[in-house]
């Protein structure tokens, strides 16, 4: 199990990112935007995010280009996601050295998962095979504001797939959000997890939402969880 950041939650500036991380002592970074762009967009050259990599001696594990964060029935989206985002994203992932770009399960009401699985299944498959060409692998996040929201959905419809590339990119944040308990979410994905984001909130019992907090601060069990994870 090895440490990483995502970089613009450190500064929206790739080489500052990694400056600091390196500073830290941690030697692996996911990179989702750069100067407010999420990639593969924007003006940063391969070239030259591969220099910053070897200068301070950093590696890319994962890229989050944000594909299929989008509608489930905004089909001119998917078809573009598929067929542009996802293609130039797996080039990046290539030319850095990543093997896991995360991917997301359509933003949608969570009610109609079970409307739209099927739907699902088959682009992910779509996209899975296509990734396995180039021997890399999609990490689904459970995301609050997906279809794929908690540990359980997201791990339905990873199974559902029947793809060895298709794995889970677990969010135990995301599913508190979701409303599930985190640790019995964790449950249902445990062997499929390759990749891990943490972070830790509340719920704002005055103002009737959740918010985020620093870890250890909240609700999420972060500690117990990262027990689970080192089990």
């Amino acid at each position: 199990m090895e440490i990483s950041v995502i970089t613009d939650e450190i500064s929206s500036d790739l080489e500052t990112a990694v400056e600091i991380a390196s500073d830290w002592g941690v030697k692996h970074v996911e990179i989702r935007k750069i100067l407010g762009h999420r990639v593969p967009d924007g003006d940063l050259k391969v070239k030259q995010m591969k220099e910053i990599m070897s200068y301070y001696g950093v590696e890319v594990v994962a890229i989050s280009p944000g594909v299929f964060k989008c509608g489930i029935e905004d089909l001119s989206a998917i078809k573009s996601h598929l067929e542009n985002r996802l293609p130039r994203s797996i080039e990046l992932a290539c030319d850095l050295g990543a093997k896991i770009i995360i991917v997301f399960g359509f933003r949608g009401e969570s009610s109609e998962y079970g409307r739209y699985f099927n739907r699902m299944v088959n682009i992910l498959g779509k996209a899975a095979d296509y990734a396995a060409e180039r021997d890399i692998i999609l990490a689904l996040e459970n995301e609050h504001s997906c279809l794929a929201d908690t540990g359980e959905k997201t791990a339905n419809l990873v199974k559902a797939v029947k793809r060895e590339n298709l794995r889970v990119n677990w969010d135990p944040c995301n599913a508190f959000m979701s409303g599930e308990n985190p640790l019995k979410g964790y449950e249902y994905v445990r062997d499929l997890v390759v990749h891990v984001h943490l972070k830790d909130a509340i719920i704002d019992k005055d103002a009737g939402k959740r918010k985020y907090v620093p870890i250890g601060e909240g609700e999420v069990n972060i500690f117990d969880q990262v027990k689970r994870l080192k089990a």
